[in-house]
C-alpha cells in the first residue's frame, strides 16, 4: 500500500515531539524531510560552544563533507547568509546573491568529497535565550532549485524545529528520567508545572503554589488538582495533542490592573511512553519589582496605582489617605527615580527597566 502524502509530515511530527537528542532526531526525521522536500541529502547541526569544533553534525550522506566544517565555516556562503538572518529559511539563490556556486569554497569542498551538491535550502535556529542553537540543511544534486513552496514549508516548520533543538540542549546533560524535569526546572529557576496528557501533575517548582494562590485566591477558582479552572478549555485543546506542530505559541494570558500572568504550554519529548507538557508561568508587573528597593512601601503602592491610570484622588480613596499625601508620595517617587516628565515619563521608564 502506498504511503499517504501526509505520512512524511506525521512522521516528522513524531520525531519532533519524541526525540531527546540530535542522534534520535536524525534517525526519526531524516527520511521524512527527504521526502517532504524532495532533497537528496539532509544534515543536522547542533551548536556546542564547549566543544573544540563548536559543531555537532549528523548526516548520513554528507558527513565526510562536513566533518572539517569548523575549519572553513566562515568561508561557507550558507553560514555567512544564515548567521545574518537567523530563524529564516533561505535558498541558495538568495544566499549567493548573484555569485556563481562554482566560485564558492562550499562547492569546492563538496567536489573534493565526491558530492554533486547543486542547491541548498537551510535555516539557522537561534532561540531568544541562545540555548539550543542549531541548523537544518537540505541539499539537492538536481538542476532544479528548491521551490518557493518548499521554502515556505521550511519556514512554517521553523518554530517546531527550534523547539526540538532546545529540548536536545535542555535534556542532553540529564539521563535519570525520574528526576529529569525536577532537576531541569530548578536549574533554570523557572515557575513551572509538568503535566501528562491526562492532566496529572508530575512536578511543580516551589514558587508556583504561592503564585497561583495570589491570582486564584478562591478554591472555587481552581480544580481538584489545584490548577485554575480558567485554563481548562485551553489545556484540554493543547493536551489533546491536536496541535502537534503549532504555528503560533500556545499561550494563556490574563491582565489585572498593573499585573499580567502569562502561561506558555510547551510539549516536551516523550519519556517512558508518557506525553508530557510544561506549563511555564511568568508574572509581569507594569512597575518593575526592582523599584521596591528604591521606593518606600507606600511610594511603591502609589506608583503602581498611578501606572494603572488612577488619579491622585482615586489613589487617595483606594489607600485611605489624603490626596495631598498622595501628591507628596508622587513627587518623592519621581525624584528618587529621576522622572522629570510626569506620568508619561514614569511609564516610559518602567517599560525600559
Amino acid at each position: 500500500m502506498s504511503r499517504s502524502p501526509k505520512q512524511p509530515l506525521l512522521d516528522l511530527t513524531c520525531g519532533l515531539v519524541e526525540s531527546r537528542s540530535l542522534a534520535q532526531f536524525q534517525e526519526r526525521t531524516e527520511s521524512s524531510l527527504t521526502r517532504l522536500f524532495d532533497a537528496d541529502h539532509v544534515a543536522f547541526c547542533q551548536m556546542h560552544p564547549d566543544l573544540p569544533t563548536g559543531f555537532e553534525w549528523r548526516a548520513s550522506t554528507t558527513g565526510h563533507f562536513l566533518q572539517s566544517y569548523f575549519q572553513w565555516y566562515q568561508d561557507d556562503f550558507v553560514f555567512q547568509s544564515l548567521s545574518q538572518n537567523p530563524n529564516t529559511a533561505w535558498s541558495d539563490l538568495e544566499m549567493l546573491r548573484g555569485r556563481k556556486l562554482q566560485d564558492t569554497e562550499t562547492y569546492r569542498r563538496s567536489r573534493e568529497s565526491q558530492l554533486r551538491l547543486r542547491h541548498v535550502l537551510a535555516v539557522l535556529l537561534v532561540p531568544e535565550h541562545q540555548l539550543g542553537s542549531g541548523a537544518v540543511a537540505l541539499y539537492s544534486d538536481r538542476v532544479r532549485a528548491f521551490s518557493a513552496t518548499k521554502q515556505r514549508l521550511l519556514q512554517q516548520l521553523t518554530p517546531a524545529l527550534s523547539g526540538a533543538f532546545q529540548n536536545f540542549a535542555r535534556f542532553g546533560a540529564l539521563s535519570a528520567h525520574g528526576q529529569l524535569m525536577e532537576e531541569l526546572l530548578r536549574q533554570e529557576g523557572a515557575h513551572a508545572i509538568v503535566l501528562d496528557a491526562r492532566r496529572r501533575e508530575g512536578f511543580r517548582t516551589e514558587a508556583v503554589t504561592s503564585l497561583l494562590e495570589r491570582w486564584f485566591p478562591s478554591r472555587s477558582d481552581r480544580d481538584e488538582g489545584g490548577l485554575p479552572r480558567a485554563w481548562r478549555e485551553r489545556m484540554d485543546a493543547f493536551l489533546a495533542g491536536s496541535v502537534l506542530v503549532p504555528s503560533t505559541p500556545l499561550v494563556w494570558r490574563e491582565e489585572r490592573g498593573a499585573r499580567s500572568l502569562e502561561v506558555r504550554f510547551t510539549r516536551l519529548p516523550r519519556i517512558e511512553g508518557r506525553d508530557l507538557w510544561e506549563l511555564r508561568l511568568k508574572e509581569v508587573h507594569a512597575i518593575p519589582e526592582a523599584w521596591r528597593h528604591i521606593l518606600t512601601a507606600r511610594e511603591f503602592e502609589v506608583v503602581e496605582l498611578l501606572a494603572q491610570g488612577l488619579s491622585n484622588q482615586d489613589i487617595a480613596t483606594a489607600l485611605a489617605i489624603k490626596e495631598g499625601t498622595v501628591k507628596d508620595h508622587v513627587e518623592a517617587s519621581f525624584k528618587r527615580l529621576g522622572v522629570t516628565s510626569g506620568r508619561t515619563g514614569l511609564l516610559a521608564l518602567a517599560r525600559r527597566s
